[in-house]
């Protein structure tokens, strides 16, 4: 029970000093150069990744691969997106698939049981993802200068995010309400991201790109700590 105890304060101080970093890389965008905030993506990783071992006492190798591929991808995406571009598209497709392979057990719902009752907002929410997604993809698409990789890497994007947002939808257990904050943080995320990147170089986009993006990934972490005590998703749920 001690033992227990203490692993679950040293869960708590490695969930606020990510915090803390992800404030303090917040202000740095705001204050210095890009190259210099560099420093706070590993720490960010770090302390997130022990936050989720101290909770569950699993070393988890996918999420520590997609903490350090997404970490890879927003550095590089900052330092020279436009020389690049496949690296980042790569790093960003890993990313995905590890999300993915992590959702694994929570999404084995039988598509029989799945409610309509729902329905028209999960219409509504669809259509106003693909408008915003799809206003941003016609702004930029003529300024990407390589679609190679770049074009699958924005279809794993719209598939994880349209899970994220219906999913709840079909399985209304508390916890999965979290999917909608991981949705939402990546598509705001990626939109003041490329915002930034094409259309302003106002730094508050990037310094609000960093915040979702801390954001999304807090609370995946969160959403993967409590998916753990969800015995199952049964039909209460449904």
């Amino acid at each position: 029970m001690k033992i227990k105890e203490e692993a679950h304060i040293q869960g708590k101080v490695y969930r606020t000093l990510t915090i803390i970093v992800s404030v303090l890389l917040a202000l740095a965008t705001l204050f210095f150069d890009i190259e210099y905030t560099f420093v706070f993506f590993p720490m960010f990783a770090l302390f997130l990744f022990l936050y989720h071992y101290n909770a569950t006492g699993i070393f988890s190798k996918v999420l520590l691969a997609f903490l350090v591929t997404a970490m890879l991808s927003e550095m590089i995406f900052l330092y020279d997106f436009d020389k690049y571009i496949n690296i980042v598209s790569a790093l960003h497709i890993t990313s995905q698939l590890c999300f993915l392979w992590l959702l694994k057990p929570i999404l084995k719902v039988d598509i029989k049981e799945f409610s309509t009752h729902n329905l028209i907002e999960l219409i509504i929410g669809t259509l106003g993802i693909s408008y915003v997604v799809g206003y941003l993809l016609y702004l930029i698409f003529p300024l990407i200068p390589d679609l190679t990789l770049f074009v699958p890497s924005v279809i794993s994007f719209l598939i994880i995010t349209i899970l994220c947002v219906r999913y709840p939808f079909f399985n209304i257990h508390p916890d999965n309400i979290l999917l909608w904050g991981i949705g939402g943080g990546m598509i705001a995320e990626m939109t003041c991201a490329f915002i930034y990147q094409y259309i302003s170089d106002l730094r508050v986009f990037i310094v609000m790109a960093h915040m979702f993006g801390a954001f999304l990934k807090i609370i995946f972490v969160i959403y993967l700590i409590r998916a753990r005590n969800m015995k199952t998703f049964d039909k209460d749920h449904l």
